[in-house]
């Protein structure tokens, strides 16, 4: 019944702001689902381009160049640092970088070679990465599967400069060459998965990277002015700070530092210009508590923030890493409920 009522709710919102022209803005009345929304449009009627042999190439994009990977002294991490595409046939223009989870030890799509999660593909329906794929694709939406730096790839211990400069570089490549992915340069989201949703959040939250490596040499994409239109977190790692973080996700990346912590917990860095967001999990979450989810969603409404935010019960299920969670009667609805949240931004 309350889906009901919400959907109800968000119905009459669109109708009003199409009438008026004016953005509604609701807030919740319980934790289960919530939402600031407004309109957009999207391909205006036009005829969409017909992209369908790109549409079936997968090959790895590497978005550094050889011998010049940020915060790799070794120069050996380039190839771990690529992404994947998933163009759509018929392209409406929006784009949606996907960052896996793995707590940042890991990628969560990523496959064992040389005793080490490398990450070296994205083929296949992997639940936290080209699963998503064929929802957004069917509505115009692109998907570029992100592989960045992990734990298991650097060594002992991973530089959130080397995590953050690799989301980074990724938003700008695909920003830089938007026109041949057919892209529009103000429609590109980033959606991330537990550790994963740390990053797009971070990404949200805080935009670009300053890359700062002295023996890195910067190019025209790194001078490009890319900035994320949307957010999509999926069962996200929030806070570092905080008791209710993810204890793992929280020391990889901050390498214990305390500041870091700090300055890298995205429910503290919300202000009102901060991109709409759509966020998701379950209530019951044995890994990364939904008190990360619902403490972005009161940064989010406290800012208002346009936002969507569901938490599922699914009879208590605890499961973690779920990706597009098909076997879960509640949260498999996230797919649908994210793609229209985009395609109502314009996407």
């Amino acid at each position: 019944m309350k889906r009901k009522i919400f959907c109800l709710a968000v119905a009459l919102c669109l109708i009003f702001s199409l009438l008026t022209g004016f953005t509604a803005c609701t807030k919740p009345s319980d934790n289960s689902s919530s939402s600031a929304q407004g309109g957009g449009s999207s391909s205006g009627g036009q005829e969409l381009p017909d992209n369908t042999a790109a549409s079936k190439d997968h090959s790895k994009i590497l978005y550094y160049s050889e011998n010049n990977v940020a915060y790799d002294d070794g120069n050996d991490c380039y190839e771990y640092c690529f992404m994947t595409p998933y163009l759509a046939a018929r392209p409406t223009g929006g784009a949606v970088l996907v960052f896996p989870g793995g707590a940042y030890s890991n990628l969560s799509n990523s496959r064992l070679a040389d005793g080490k999660k490398t990450g070296t593909d994205n083929d296949g329906d992997q639940k936290e990465s080209s699963s998503i794929a064929k929802f957004y694709n069917a509505q115009g939406i692109s998907v570029f599967i992100v592989n960045y730096r992990t734990k298991s790839v650097v060594g002992t211990a991973i530089s959130y400069k080397q995590i953050l400069s690799d989301a980074t570089r990724a938003l700008k490549y695909v920003s830089k060459n938007a026109d041949k992915y057919y892209v529009k340069k103000d429609k590109i989201a980033v959606q991330g998965y537990s550790a994963g949703g740390h990053l797009a959040s971070v990404m949200v939250t805080k935009g670009c990277f300053d890359i700062a490596d002295p023996t890195y040499v910067k190019d025209e994409i790194d001078e490009e002015k890319a900035v994320v239109s949307a957010g999509v977190l999926c069962y996200p790692v929030i806070t570092l700070a905080e008791s209710y973080t993810h204890k793992t996700t929280a020391k990889n990346f901050s390498g214990g530092d305390s500041a870091i912590k700090t300055e890298y917990s995205s429910e503290k860095n919300v202000t009102a210009s901060t991109a709409p967001c759509f966020l998701w999990c379950h209530d019951k979450d044995g890994t990364v508590s939904s008190e990360n989810t619902r403490a972005m969603q009161t940064a989010l409404l406290e800012k208002n923030v346009e936002c969507e935010v569901h938490i599922f019960d699914d009879n208590g299920a605890t499961d973690h890493g779920i990706g597009i969670a098909e076997n879960f009667e509640e949260a498999k609805a996230w797919t649908s409920l994210a793609t229209a949240f985009l395609k109502n931004l314009g996407f």
